[in-house]
């Protein structure tokens, strides 16, 4: 069993000081100002000459009350009217709580477990399952192994959609969507300029500045420049990063908009982080190994670029009907050469001698891979009058059409360097010599849905949601040899005409409080094959949900949901079957049925006062599978989130404190290898806080301070794949606008 505990003497009692500190701060204050501004526009403003008289004092992350179009159906919906879980988090909220990465968003989601393989692959669960599918304004993002380097510095807003969202993805698991805003133009010029430094030689800058072309805005534009460098709590780790937005939006008329633009990130870490780090000593104690712990030689890489041209185009028809249309094009490519630390062999886990330190052999692996995707978006959307009543209906067609090229590389089973001290390496190791021998894999992945959703106002108060969207999926991958000439076709897959359907109620028990039900379903193709070489069917999944919704005093909202999820066909290894006995040299598989996850969401979430913002989240999924399906990693069962905020008032009214706490049950993970053999081992449950500051000079002018893991918690992000979390970190962001 594996456990931790804080090294601090006031880790008893330091962690509920502080979170009380927060909850009873707005309590003890003496008086209110009442001319709080309400929620911050997120577009910038000109500095005032006079002193300060108002202050962004609001968190509007917070409060969901408004219409939150395209987050599930592409209905004009307001979160009370959505018979779904749906989370936001805004720009405000980014910029309070130094958001700066979509991997700390997700820490901040309710109802989200975030976890880790390594230094570039993050892992983000939802109800029991992993979730994979990562938009960009509605739009396929590139990769779901790059999630985590989405800076937030190019978007307005996050939303996550829980469940299975099959309208709108097509493909996909029942967990979760995340859907990505980008920042538009306004039309008035100004912007802002952000600096920040930190732990780790951390220095981050932001430029975000609005150009209108024309005098009156109807030609507007908007760009964002985010360099980012930060070295790391691992050995030799150094983050390199570089994110670009730029739009141009044009008023051809009074009800046409249209916009282009292009987006492109870069990171190019040296010594990433492959792999996990052993676990055990050789006589099975704890090898506690440190967390600055790497395996990683200076001269590893692993580089990810992604650049997006988009296009859109917005036409009102008449009052009732618009049509909407979105293009985009990405170019994305992987370059890495890394290292993983082994045993003996590649097929040995490495285990710690005590006495020398020995135990871990390093073997090194290239790979590049490139990769071109095109997708498109239309539809239609607006009222019919039907029975007296106004309903709401939107009927679209999506496409994506992805190509990725793998090439192959030179064997480098030769090449292997021994440890001999983990505890005294520095990280030397001679650079293997990589070549490509000229063969590759190309992969066209080609999806095409028709979709229609509706809300029909069957009553006052009751309101009926319907959709369903037929989906067409293909897949194939050509070989090419060393001479680049076509050696085969293999992996060649097509799902015709799969229906995912969607059904939900509504009904408005009071002006403030409405009950919902739904249910969703959502399919995903797998690329293995069974004992006789036949491809397997694409898993199945679903989200059944009920809830209520309630508006409270002072623009405080209770949300409650019970859902039930599920996955049926999934594909797990062939016990029975002999490895790598199909023709192609893989393994067979087989499909098993019944992955479940159960549980419920509780939020409250808004002002408490109007300075005082609130968010309390409990959350409880209990997952059960196969036997054969059991994953090395369980969930935890529970999960509670606290989040609150205040803006002082009277001479401190430009001063704002926050916090953001998280807790989760016990971890448990199955079949770890260990010298005995595999083994079960758990880590105890553990609170994670986070702390901010700011303080507004003028309103031109913001000083905010963050900490993340406050109490410096040493914890493992991941069971199966032994990494420790991120420990204490702190920064400090500067604020200019104009």
């Amino acid at each position: 069993m594996t456990s931790f505990t804080l090294p601090l003497p006031f880790a008893r009692h330091g962690l509920a000081i502080m979170v009380a500190s927060l909850f009873v701060m707005p309590a003890l204050a003496q008086q209110t100002d009442s001319t709080s501004d309400g929620m911050s526009s997120p577009r910038p403003r000109p500095p005032q000459k006079s002193t300060v008289t108002s202050y962004h004092a609001t968190l509007e992350s917070l409060t969901v009350t408004g219409t939150r179009e395209n987050a599930s159906v592409r209905l004009p919906l307001k979160a009370r009217e959505t018979p779904q879980s749906v989370s936001v988090t805004t720009r405000k909220q980014m910029d309070d709580e130094s958001l700066t990465s979509v991997d700390a968003v997700m820490r901040h989601m309710t109802g989200v477990m975030t976890s880790l393989y390594d230094t570039q692959r993050p892992l983000y669960y939802t109800r029991g399952f992993v979730i994979k599918d990562f938009q960009v304004d509605g739009m396929p993002s590139y990769s779901g192994e790059t999630n985590q380097e989405y800076d937030t510095a190019l978007y307005e807003r996050v939303d996550l959609v829980r469940g299975a969202n099959g309208i709108l993805t097509g493909v996909g698991t029942p967990s979760a969507t995340v859907n990505l805003i980008r920042k538009r133009p306004s039309r008035e010029l100004g912007g802002t300029v952000d600096v920040s430094a930190g732990r780790w030689d951390y220095y981050r800058a932001v430029a975000d500045v609005n150009v209108p072309i024309t005098a009156d805005g109807s030609v507007r534009s908007r760009f964002v420049l985010a360099p980012q460098k930060k070295h790391s709590f691992y050995k030799r780790y150094e983050e390199n990063k570089l994110a670009f937005l730029g739009v141009v939006e044009a008023d051809l008329g009074p009800a046409t908009e249209v916009s282009v633009g292009y987006q492109r990130q870069k990171n190019a870490p040296k010594a990433p982080v492959w792999g996990a780090i052993p676990r055990f000593n050789t006589d099975g104690t704890l090898a506690n190994l440190p967390v600055s712990t790497s395996f990683s030689p200076s001269w590893t890489r692993w580089e990810r670029s992604s650049g997006t041209a988009f296009a859109s185009i917005s036409h009102q028809i008449n009052d009732d009907w618009t049509f909407k249309a979105n293009l985009d094009h990405t170019t994305g490519k992987t370059h890495s050469l890394i290292t993983y630390g082994y045993g003996a062999t590649p097929s040995d886990a490495p285990f710690i001698d005590k006495a020398t330190g020995s135990g871990v052999t390093l073997y090194a692996y290239p790979g590049e891979e490139r990769e071109t995707r095109n997708s498109l978006d239309a539809y239609l959307a607006g009222k019919l009058h039907l029975g007296g009543r106004e309903h709401d209906l939107t009927v679209g067609v999506s496409s994506t059409r992805t190509t990725s090229k793998s090439d192959a590389f030179a064997s480098m089973s030769n090449w292997r360097h021994d440890i001999a001290n983990v505890h005294t390496w520095d990280g030397t190791a001679p650079k293997p010599a990589v070549s490509k021998t000229g063969a590759r894999n190309d992969t066209l992945v080609q999806q095409t849905g028709l979709y229609a959703s509706a809300r029909w106002r069957l009553t006052e108060p009751l309101s009926l949601l319907t959709g369903a969207r037929v989906t067409r999926w293909t897949s194939k991958q050509k070989n090419y040899d060393t001479r680049g000439a076509l050696s085969g076709v293999s992996a060649r897959q097509e799902v015709k005409h799969k229906v995912s359907p969607y059904l939900g109620v509504v009904y408005d028990i009071t002006p403030s409080l409405a009950a919902y039900a739904s249910h969703t379903r959502i399919f995903n193709p797998q690329n293995h094959r069974d004992v006789n070489n036949v491809p397997l069917k694409p898993a199945v999944g679903s989200n059944s949900e009920v809830g209520l919704k309630m508006a409270l005093a002072h623009e405080l909202d209770l949300n409650l949901a019970i859902f039930e999820t599920k996955q049926d066909n999934f594909a797990v290894v062939n016990a029975d079957a002999a490895p790598n006995s199909l023709p192609d040299g893989s393994t067979p598989y087989r499909t098993v049925d019944g992955t479940k996850g159960k549980g419920f969401d509780v939020e409250l979430i808004g002002k408490v006062q109007p300075d005082w913002n609130l968010k309390a989240a409990l959350t409880r999924a209990k997952v059960t599978r196969q036997e054969s399906d059991r994953l090395w990693a369980n969930f935890p069962t529970w999960q509670l989130q606290l989040g609150s905020d205040y803006r002082f008032s009277g001479e401190l009214r430009p001063l704002q404190l926050g916090g953001f706490l998280t807790w989760q049950s016990k971890l448990e993970a199955y079949n770890v290898p260990s010298p005995s053999g595999r083994v079960y081992v758990t880590e105890k449950s553990k609170p994670l806080l986070d702390l901010y500051a700011s303080w507004d000079f003028t309103e031109a002018y913001r000083l905010t301070l963050a900490v993340t893991n406050a109490l410096d918690k040493k914890y493992w992000a991941n069971l199966d794949y032994a990494n420790y979390g991120q420990p204490r970190f702190f920064s400090a962001t500067f604020r200019m606008a104009f």
